[in-house]
Formats: structure tokens, C-alpha cells, sequence
């Protein structure tokens, strides 16, 4: 009995010290039941993984300069449809999670490998270089894509959704093309690359020039300075997320699938990215649809300044929305989840206030 006793009045001290999962996940702000850390391994999970295996199309289509270019559709019969556009040395299965908690709210999903990573052909003469000849490319392979899903027959309402290299793609098209999207959403969106002191005139000097000398001493596209073929990182001393279950997953993806694997960037790469950033920037005025923008706080990768700029920019569309994730290191939907909530909970709560009518563009 006294034993008993003990147990009872000791209940609600352990309690505190012992949240049950379930609990856990009650106290976060997750009013959309989205997957959270306590559900995951160093895999994702069982469930999402096997939501994958039975979901996930293939397909490849020949982009600009005839160079294959991989896709995922993800279609279960759903009335809205998002299309997502990927950072620089990313695959599509990185994004097992966000299509898996997306798939649940009730969107169908398209996701496009980028020329030159995941699974597309590879350019800058072997598997491991990130290199673009010209960043246009990019945009002019996402316009077709697009093109070719005939969204606005399929669905009500067509979303946006991009991260980091992939924003300053989708944001390039937008400014370019007739398209299908009632809004678009920009993760960390590349608008201007974290130099270090090197001021931006000047680092688009020396990859520029590097460039053109690398051409006269090899066929193959040359890294930036220190730059490597690929190499598995260690969370103790990565930039892009606090999140260490989510930071395996995505590594786990490469070792799993050594065809995705992808090396630092080519001086052409940079140069050509800085130069299409600063256009993105200047002719944001072109787009005519709301956009919000989700900052990471704590990014280390692109910097505050040219996403400042492009939302200034903005003028066309009267609904535009910043909102800064204070802390939040760069990939943001692999991040904790107290940074990756905030950013999926504000996303979703934009798509469903656009459906009902709230925010119009003009008016």
C-alpha cells in the first residue's frame, strides 16, 4: 500500500520529466496534424516511405538542349494541385515528408529534379559537378514541365512551391510566362548568395574570368575555389537545418540512391546564378499573383538582403506576405519542428484564406 502510495504522488513530478509522443505532439502548434520528429528516423519513416513507393511516378522529359530531365507526379484525386521547385543539389526524395504531409491536406504534387542533380542528366563533364551553362535553362526546363501538366483543366486551384535556388527559378518564370498558379510560395528564396566580404560585382568578376581560363586547361566545368565532388556530411557541422533526424533522412537519400549524388558548384554555376538572382530581383514587379515569402532567420547560405529587395519589388499584386522564422537555419522544410511547423502552418493557412476568397490581388 505505502509503495502505492509513493507511486501516486510521485505521478504528476514524472509526468513532467516523461511527455508521452502523442502529448508532445499536442503541444505544438500543429493544428494540421502534420508529421512531427517524434514519428521519424534516420529514414523518414515506414509510412511515409511506403506512401512513396506507392505514389511517386517517374518520368522524364527532354528539357533545353535535349538533357533528360526527371519528375514525380504524385496524383491520388485530389482538387489542388502544387508544384514544387527544388534547391541547388537536391533530389525529389528529399521531399518525402513536405509531399507526404501536403498529399494529406488534400493536393496533388509535382516535383521536378533540376537539370544537372537528383536524377536528371548531369552537365560540367562528369556525375558530381553542379554546373549550368546558363541559368535560363533551368527556367526554360520548368516552363516546359509546367506546360506539359495542363494544370488549369485538372484542377481548381494551382500552387507554387519552391526552396532556396528553386525560388529564383520559379520567381524567373513567373516574371516570363503565362502560367497556371493562383499563388506561389518562396522557402529561403535565393535572392542574393551569402559572398562572405567578397562584394557581388566582384565575385562575378573572378567566376566570370575563371570561367573562360578553366575552358583553355579542361573540358570539364571547374569547382569554385576549394570546391569538391561529393562528400556524406555530418550533422555536427552542417548550415542548413537544426534537425537531426531530417538531416539523416536526406543524407541517407544520397547513400541510398549514389546517383543523386552531387559535388559543390562550378564558377559557372555562381556566376550565373548571381547575375539571375539580381534579374529576379529587378523585375519582381512582373508577377501577378500573391506571393509570401518564408525567411529563415538563421540562414547562412543566401542572405536577408535580396529577399528584402524582391518583396519591396513586389508591386504588381496588392496580397504579398514576409514572414521571418527567427532561428531557422536554410532548408526550412527540413527543419525542427518548431521552425518547420511555423513555415507549413503559415503556407497552408495562405492557400486556404486564397481559396475562400480573402487577399485578392487587386482590389
Amino acid at each position: 500500500m505505502k509503495k502505492s502510495l509513493h507511486i501516486k504522488l510521485l505521478l504528476p513530478f514524472l509526468l513532467l520529466f516523461s511527455t508521452p509522443a502523442s502529448a508532445e505532439k499536442n503541444m505544438l502548434n500543429n493544428p494540421y496534424g502534420l508529421t512531427t520528429e517524434t514519428e521519424l528516423n534516420n529514414s523518414f519513416n515506414a509510412q511515409i516511405n511506403a506512401f512513396w513507393e506507392k505514389n511517386a511516378i517517374s518520368d522524364y522529359f527532354l528539357g533545353v538542349a535535349d538533357k533528360k530531365i526527371h519528375t514525380v507526379s504524385i496524383v491520388t484525386g485530389s482538387a489542388n494541385a502544387i508544384v514544387i521547385s527544388q534547391g541547388r543539389n537536391e533530389s525529389v526524395l528529399k521531399y518525402k515528408e513536405l509531399a507526404y504531409d501536403l498529399n494529406r491536406q488534400g493536393y496533388d504534387l509535382y516535383l521536378i529534379d533540376h537539370r544537372g542533380q537528383g536524377f536528371s542528366e548531369r552537365l560540367g563533364g562528369d556525375q558530381y559537378r553542379g554546373h549550368v551553362d546558363h541559368f535560363q535553362d533551368y527556367v526554360a526546363d520548368l516552363n516546359r514541365y509546367i506546360s506539359s501538366l495542363e494544370l488549369a483543366g485538372k484542377y481548381q486551384n494551382n500552387y507554387l512551391l519552391s526552396h532556396s535556388m528553386g525560388a529564383t527559378i520559379s520567381t524567373l518564370y513567373l516574371q516570363q510566362y503565362a502560367h497556371p498558379f493562383q499563388a506561389s510560395v518562396l522557402f529561403s528564396p535565393m535572392m542574393s548568395i551569402n559572398m562572405g566580404r567578397i562584394p557581388v560585382i566582384v565575385a562575378k568578376l573572378i567566376t566570370y574570368s575563371g570561367t573562360a581560363l578553366c575552358r583553355w586547361f579542361s573540358d570539364k566545368a571547374c569547382y569554385i575555389f576549394g570546391g569538391n565532388d561529393f562528400q556524406p556530411k555530418l550533422f555536427s557541422n552542417n548550415a542548413v537545418t537544426t534537425s537531426e533526424l531530417r538531416f539523416n533522412s536526406s543524407q541517407n537519400t544520397h547513400l541510398e540512391f549514389p546517383e543523386t549524388q552531387l559535388g559543390d558548384a562550378s564558377m559557372r554555376w555562381v556566376a550565373t546564378s548571381v547575375s539571375a538572382a539580381q534579374q529576379a530581383i529587378n523585375n519582381a514587379d512582373k508577377i501577378n499573383i500573391p506571393v509570401l515569402v518564408v525567411q529563415a532567420g538563421g540562414d547562412t547560405i543566401v542572405t536577408a538582403e535580396g529577399q528584402y529587395q524582391f518583396f519591396e519589388n513586389l508591386t504588381n499584386c496588392k496580397m504579398k506576405r514576409f514572414f521571418n522564422i527567427d532561428n531557422a537555419k536554410h532548408e526550412i522544410y527540413l527543419e525542427k519542428d518548431q521552425y518547420r511547423l511555423t513555415a507549413l502552418n503559415a503556407t497552408l493557412k495562405f492557400f486556404q484564406e486564397l481559396q475562400q476568397g480573402k487577399h485578392p490581388c487587386i482590389g
